[in-house]
């Protein structure tokens, strides 16, 4: 009976989809707000599924962060084109048009993989079902903010990996499939 109890509360922890942490993440209580020469990026993982998975995000060769459950963080980006990164079993590519002053934001998901997790990102774009939703979401999940000295050691003892990953995309991954996409008129 008991070892039975200790099963069900275990399982009862799992399933509650507590939230994730990183070590390449930190607490903050700070939303950031687009500027008249940056766009803002916000990366958004509602989903408690996987907590303990966790994934960098680069743009182009820079990691800027890392999706951890039911968390957001945000990205100063640059206007103009960019293409974000994940990578698990699979990779995922996003590209972006990003307009300065305005707020991008994209959904980031983990789902089960053949032999680990798989990742996903999910644009929202202008009139798609979750762009009504991001304001609950900002309200409602953990703010973190980018550890940029244990992304950037990361970064460095993958710069290979990260240098042939960005030179596959445009040798192979950007005509294979159709990848999320986010136009200048998807900023708010």
């Amino acid at each position: 009976m008991r070892r039975k109890m200790v099963f069900v509360l275990v399982a009862l922890l799992f399933c509650v989809g507590c939230a994730g942490r990183s070590a390449y993440m930190l607490p903050t209580t700070v939303l950031l707000q687009p500027t008249e020469d940056k766009a803002l990026v916000r990366f958004m993982r509602p989903s408690g599924y996987g907590f303990a998975i966790n994934f960098n995000i680069l743009d182009g060769e820079k990691v800027i962060g890392n999706s951890v459950a039911k968390s957001q963080f945000d990205y100063l980006a640059e206007p103009g084109k960019h293409l974000f990164i994940a990578m698990a079993e699979n990779k995922v590519f996003l590209e972006a048009d990003l307009e300065a002053g305005k707020t991008y934001y994209v959904f980031t998901r983990v789902y089960t993989g053949v032999w680990k997790a798989r990742v996903g990102f999910i644009a929202v774009n202008r009139g798609s079902k979750y762009w009504d939703q991001v304001r609950t979401f900002e309200n409602e999940l953990r703010k973190v903010r980018p550890n940029t000295a244990a992304l950037k050691a990361w970064e460095d003892a993958n710069k290979t990996k990260i240098e042939e990953l960005v030179s596959q995309y445009e040798r192979k991954w950007k005509t294979a499939y159709q990848w999320p996409k986010l136009a200048p008129e998807d900023g708010r």
